[in-house]
């Protein structure tokens, strides 16, 4: 599949020339009904071409609606899911490129759709990692099948940026509970935290973080040998961390404290 804004181009194209072979008379207002899928259909492409996407989506809902086994019904339920993103209304966006993926599995367009499905539920997923991640669990899920589905993709590139962002998020949620846990004095809740951000999410930047706080819980519990063990690791796979230095000073200071150990025996 060519890269998603070079075939949209390229299809947008192909429309238009199909729009100017049409009857000359069909340029109307929202609501109106036209009598044949074509020309519902152009006059969709019309307004949606001139960003006028709230006309758009109701010319091509009727195309979807009044003419469900017309050939270009597909392409009307693509370009209506386009009219949303057009809009900005993310989350509806999702769910009509869902439809189009579920609904028209022949379809040329589903490799995009199942793309933009994933793209849509990211944008539409509250940018806090604190809130609610929902949109962005199905973002992960959509964007992981279309890698799978089509790994030879030039869109394929962008989905694995963007579900690395979307790791990322997730892992900082995570990352997040476990310092909360940390800072109240509950270790065990917060090392269950820590070790899912390291084990779920290795390559998020969150990982080196939530591996030292592992290492501070340890030593604030006196186990030295397992503070010791993952400010070593620590070093060995993140020696160019900005908390590198503190892992150093940690190992130093239990370092000091098994000397005091060996002296009071």
């Amino acid at each position: 599949m060519p890269k998603r804004r070079y075939c949209l181009m390229s299809l947008t194209l192909c429309l238009a020339a199909m729009i100017s072979c049409g009857a000359a008379g069909c340029g109307s207002t929202t609501g109106k009904v036209y009598p044949t899928a074509e020309e519902q259909f152009r006059q969709a492409m019309k307004d949606y071409q001139k960003k006028g996407y709230l006309r758009a989506i109701d010319g091509f809902q009727k195309v979807v609606f009044n003419f469900s086994g017309a050939p270009m019904v597909d392409s009307a339920q693509y370009f209506l899911a386009m009219s949303q993103y057009g809009l900005k209304d993310y989350y509806v966006a999702a769910t009509e490129f869902e439809r189009l993926v579920n609904t028209y599995p022949g379809s040329p367009f589903v490799d995009d759709g199942q793309y933009m499905t994933g793209l849509c539920y990211f944008k539409a997923a509250p940018r806090h990692y604190g809130l609610d991640q929902q949109e962005l669990e199905r973002a992960i899920t959509a964007l992981e099948d279309f890698v799978t589905d089509h790994p030879e993709s030039e869109a394929a590139a962008d989905a694995k940026a963007t579900l690395k962002a979307a790791h990322d998020r997730l892992a900082q949620k995570r990352y997040e509970g476990g310092r909360m846990y940390m800072r109240l004095g509950y270790f065990d809740s917060a090392k269950i935290y820590f070790q899912a951000v390291i084990d779920e999410y290795t390559g998020s930047p969150w990982a080196a973080r939530a591996l030292f706080h592992l290492g501070e819980i340890a030593l604030r519990e006196k186990a030295y040998q397992d503070a010791r063990t993952k400010f070593n690791y620590f070093l060995v796979v993140y020696p160019d961390h900005p908390l590198a230095a503190k892992a150093r000073k940690m190992l130093d200071k239990i370092g000091k404290e098994g000397d005091e150990r060996t002296e009071n025996k």
